[in-house]
């Protein structure tokens, strides 16, 4: 008989550690609330780069390539479309910048990710231009509010959802039961709720609020992300996403005029667009302070997991940290210890 698995929360992190379990023949039922304020408004954006060092994010060369491929796996299975790449336009904040750009595009490290700056770049005409601009390869952004409605549907028709608001009085972690049913695995991918829920509180998981804009410009240009100080992503049709603020330890989901104006302000920066604000929508991603996801089994519950803390990385890094705690749960190979809960286990419990 089939080994059970009762994931909370169908978000980025929950329907990536589905498909990895339901992979491994593990039978899966998801519990969620219906409604997502992380996951759902994120912009999805794949940014190989870290620039305020003009670094390569954490992991990459492992994290790319295997989202890369899980996502065109996944709309394959879906039958649906979420993967669009992208090419990042960075327009340099001072000479420094340029300067370390040069440097690093030059590295074979780089290489896959960094286009050398040529005549076109440093003249560049579609933001203001002071110190040039470079090119950022193998970017993509995911379509986030179309992975989460799709996979609600794809997995209320395989039986596998269950749409409910966790109840904590029916939860017994001891026994590693809800609702009187018990299972070899729990899971919480709960997002920035998970703060609010009892089983792992004692993990130093933070509520930052973001805001986005959906505007609408004729000056634009469609085929690249611009990004300085804010990024602007082109859905088409003269339609782009403007983000984000970062509010930290605020789980409110209200937008504001303080949030609209700071992102019509960094916008300006690059340059003037005469948008038209058509919507504004604000989320709360679950951070750690580390900038490192949250993973692991419970130190007092057997069978009882978290995975959370993904963060501004998420769409990057889901994929692959699904499938290493799929095999941690399946197998017990070791989590790398940067994500392991066990580094903040071992100071609070």
């Amino acid at each position: 008989m089939a080994q059970k698995a009762l994931i909370i929360g169908a978000g980025l992190a929950g329907t990536c550690l589905a498909h990895q379990l339901l992979a491994k023949g593990i039978s899966v039922k998801i519990l969620d609330q219906g409604y997502n304020h992380s996951s759902a408004i994120a912009a999805g954006m794949v940014n190989p780069m870290v620039f305020r060092r003009m670094n390569k994010s954490w992991r990459l060369d492992e994290f790319l390539p295997e989202a890369q491929q899980f996502y065109l796996e996944i709309e394959k299975k879906l039958n649906a479309k979420f993967y669009h790449p992208i090419v990042i336009r960075r327009f340099f904040s001072s000479e420094q910048e340029r300067l370390l750009w040069e440097e690093r595009s030059n590295e074979m490290a780089y290489e896959p990710y960094l286009e050398k700056i040529s005549s076109a770049d440093e003249h560049n005409q579609t933001a203001n231009n002071t110190f040039g601009s470079g090119r950022v390869k193998n970017a993509f952004w995911i379509d986030a509010a179309g992975w989460v409605q799709q996979h609600t549907a794809y997995f209320k028709a395989n039986g596998v959802l269950l749409e409910a608001q966790f109840d904590s009085q029916a939860w017994t972690p001891s026994e590693c039961k809800y609702q009187s049913e018990s299972y070899d695995f729990v899971i919480f991918c709960m997002g920035y709720l998970q703060k609010e829920e009892e089983t792992f509180a004692y993990l130093p998981l933070q509520q930052t609020k973001g805001q986005t804009l959906l505007i609408e410009s004729e000056l634009l240009p469609e085929e690249e992300s611009l990004n300085r100080k804010c990024f602007v992503l082109p859905y088409g049709q003269k339609h782009f996403r403007i983000g984000a603020t970062y509010e930290f330890n605020n789980p409110t989901l209200t937008v504001t005029e303080e949030g609209k104006t700071f992102l019509l302000e960094t916008l300006e920066a690059l340059g003037t667009y005469h948008p038209k604000v058509i919507d504004q929508v604000a989320g709360v991603r679950p951070t750690v302070l580390d900038r490192r996801p949250l993973m692991g089994m419970h130190p007092n519950f057997p069978g009882v997991f978290i995975f959370n803390g993904l963060g501004t990385k998420g769409y990057m890094m889901a994929p692959t940290l699904a499938r290493e705690l799929a095999e941690h749960i399946t197998t017990n190979k070791p989590l790398n210890p940067e994500i392991n809960i066990s580094r903040f286990t071992d100071k609070h419990l």
